[in-house]
């Protein structure tokens, strides 16, 4: 017997809103440099604004400010 269905023709859709990536986005920028306590929020005072990046490719910009605890660990540079 033939089979119905091959690996080749299954696929699916997901479904992300705009609020959702930049959410996302975020959340995982404060959770690399230790802005993110126990509860799993952000520390308080610190705001973080997801933008547009400039032209087709811009991609996005994340600004984080507020108070920098001790905690907070910033990447070292490579130059």
């Amino acid at each position: 017997m033939t089979k119905l269905i091959t690996p080749e023709t299954i696929s699916f859709r997901a479904t992300v809103t705009e609020d959702e990536i930049r959410e996302r986005m975020a959340h995982e920028v404060l959770d690399q440099i230790g802005g993110i306590g126990p509860d799993g929020k952000p520390f308080p005072g610190i705001r973080v604004k997801v933008g547009r990046g400039t032209g087709r490719g811009g991609g996005y910009t994340i600004d984080v400010s507020g108070p920098a605890p001790a905690r907070i660990y910033l990447p070292k540079s490579n130059g």
